[in-house]
């Protein structure tokens, strides 16, 4: 009898540590709950992957879900691929970098999100703002949705590169959106859209002189507030100005350490004018000054700092 017993507990725990596969009727509850649709994998994983789950009414209002094969999740990041707002889509993070970064965290019992949003050049956008409220609304949804998909409350990572960096820090940094947030990830990240304080940071850019000077470039500024400047709605899009202590961790990864952005040629490097070191250092800054935890490469990787954060 002791015998059948302890074969018994060795078959249960090497059941434990066996991953599971999610049945088929899960993943009917799950598409007629989200309203995407399970579909072949993007990478190789152990996860079931459902495709373009609708968020809002405009047409990239869609976001793909990742959930590891596992009885348990331990939380979820939320991702917001880069592009300048103007191009880019989710499927660029199923490769290279990226993909190995997701699927390290997928390894951890972390489930993935992964979003699109609307363009600034979008015929139903108002600037930069609409790509920012369509993080906004993810997160919504996500938290929403969190019970049915057994993800733990209070347990949410924002993550982007670049513009996503941006949509990630404008909405972890609003009490209106960061509650159950635990960090943010800021890859080549911006440090504000008031791009006038940008000035502060490249004494090569003047942005008025360089709209007067391109004609292509004035139409991009336009496009990117949706309207004229004013100081009440630049308030509004510089996030650094809603960091305090009791927001989510930051960890920021800004590699690029040239600072002039004005070329040789007379052209504007946009690589080192988005995404300069001296972005990071602008938001280290205002966190230092704030008391907000911050982090970076120097001090653990990405992996590290998500699952230090969802396990807090």
């Amino acid at each position: 009898m002791n015998r059948i017993l302890k074969i018994c507990s060795a078959f249960l725990l090497i059941g434990c540590e066996i991953a599971y596969n999610i049945d088929e009727q899960r993943i009917n509850n799950i598409e007629s709950e989200l309203g995407g649709i399970n579909t072949e994998n993007p990478f190789q994983g152990e996860f079931t992957f459902f495709k373009n789950i609708p968020y809002g009414l405009n047409e990239r209002n869609r976001l793909d879900i990742l959930l590891p094969n596992q009885n348990k999740l331990d939380g979820v990041v939320i991702f917001f691929h880069g592009g300048a707002f103007l191009f880019g889509t989710k499927e660029d993070l199923y490769e290279g970098e990226q993909q190995k970064i997701i699927s390290s965290i997928l390894n951890e019992n972390i489930a993935v999100v992964n979003a699109e949003y609307r363009f600034i050049s979008d015929e139903n956008s108002n600037g930069v703002i609409s790509s920012l409220e369509d993080g906004a609304a993810v997160i919504d949804l996500i938290k929403q949705k969190s019970p049915f998909l057994d993800i733990p409350p209070g347990k949410i990572i924002l993550a982007g590169i670049s513009a996503g960096a941006g949509i990630a820090q404008w909405n972890g940094f609003r009490e209106e959106s960061n509650s159950q947030v635990k960090g943010i990830l800021a890859t080549i990240a911006q440090s504000t859209y008031d791009l006038y304080q940008w000035e502060e940071l490249f004494p090569d850019f003047s942005l008025d002189s360089l709209r007067r000077k391109d004609n292509e470039l004035d139409d991009l500024y336009n496009k990117f507030y949706g309207r004229e400047s004013t100081f009440e709605n630049d308030e509004i899009l510089d996030y650094r100005n809603f960091m305090d202590a009791n927001d989510p961790a930051l960890y920021i990864y800004n590699p690029v350490y040239e600072d002039k952005i004005i070329t040789s040629e007379n052209t504007i490097d946009f690589n080192i004018l988005f995404h300069s070191y001296k972005h990071a250092n602008f938001l280290r800054k205002k966190a230092i000054s704030v008391g907000l935890e911050y982090s970076g490469s120097y001090q653990e990787s990405p992996i590290d700092f998500i699952k230090r954060k969802i396990k807090e």
